[in-house]
């Protein structure tokens, strides 16, 4: 089995410096988000970080703190 998920072999994140998805601290996250918004497996990948509670940057063009908005939202708490 593939460690990898088989929509990221989709993903026009494969065509970008990851560094653009995990920049340093307080680094802009503009052109990653960007890179999201166009690609076909932005659900894939978001519905991914969401699922793995992943806590590091920009995945399904949201960052941590965006995804842990809208998890909190969606279970009703507050963020």
């Amino acid at each position: 089995m593939s460690q990898h998920p088989d929509w990221t072999a989709n993903g026009l994140c494969a065509e970008t410096d990851p560094a653009e998805f995990f920049p340093d601290k307080g680094g802009s996250v503009a052109r990653a988000k960007r890179v999201c918004f166009a690609c076909d497996v932005r659900t894939d990948c978001l519905d991914y970080a969401l699922t793995t509670d992943e806590q590091h940057g920009v995945w399904g063009g949201l960052t941590v703190r965006e995804r842990q908005r809208l998890t909190a939202r969606t279970l009703g708490g507050a963020a």
